[in-house]
């Protein structure tokens, strides 16, 4: 496979993210042809066990990955890779449906399958996908925090829908002052709604409903450092 056509960055994260809701096949026990599949990346391993053990550029499980490289963890038969996402959460195949890729936060993986989180690295099979200054931006899913924002007010407290998503979209507002700090706790129930109307107000016209639209929502990435996927 040539170079040029290996995918990275935003792009890698892009094609994850469209296997949630479209996936090209059944991803049960397939983690690393998931994650070679997002970079565009041939076969070489067998399984994420041996991807890591070959990798060449490895950083430690201190800090929070940048957007796109994969992230890996010993244990079980095979182990496991996933791919960042930049914020703390990555998608993954298999974590909450099987076969099936969600965005979870990493640590989940750690705790649900009691693997030993080893960190990431900027090459796989081979290939190298990341290199220094490359721009890592968190990603924010609209479809995620539109339903969340409609639907968490009538859930239990403290049980939000997409709440990687949402948590981002909360800290965005409470820079720009429309959110207190003691609210942003990942859920979009009416406090979320009353905040990001109040954002909606201030910068694209009506509905003011609280409920994030492509403009606004890319509006609020742009000065608070996230990338929306549609």
């Amino acid at each position: 496979m040539s170079e040029m056509a290996v995918r990275m960055g935003k792009a890698a994260v892009d094609f994850a993210a469209g296997q949630v809701a479209n996936p090209s096949r059944n991803w049960t026990g397939i983690c690393l042809i998931f994650v070679r599949n997002c970079f565009n990346v041939g076969p070489v391993n067998p399984d994420a066990h041996a991807g890591y053990r070959a990798a060449k550029f490895k950083h430690g499980s201190a800090g929070t990955p940048p957007l796109g490289v994969p992230v890996w963890w010993t244990g079980g038969r095979h182990g496991h890779v996933a791919i960042s996402t930049g914020d703390g959460n990555c998608f993954s195949s298999d974590i909450k449906r099987p076969g099936k890729i969600d965005k979870v936060p990493i640590s989940l993986i750690t705790r649900r399958w009691g693997m030993l989180y080893k960190g990431w690295t900027e090459d796989i099979n081979g290939v190298r996908i990341w290199r220094p200054g490359a721009p890592s931006l968190p990603a924010v899913d609209l479809s995620n925090v539109r339903e969340a924002a409609t639907k968490d007010q009538f859930r239990p407290p403290g049980q939000g829908l997409h709440e990687s998503d949402v948590i981002i979209v909360e800290r965005a507002l409470f820079k720009q002052g429309v959110r207190a700090a003691s609210d942003v706790d990942g859920v979009a129930g009416k406090d979320f709604r009353k905040a990001y109307a109040l954002w909606q107000k201030a910068t694209v016209p009506p509905p003011f409903d609280g409920i994030p639209g492509i403009k606004s929502l890319q509006m609020l990435g742009k000065r608070r450092g996230f990338r929306v996927i549609t």
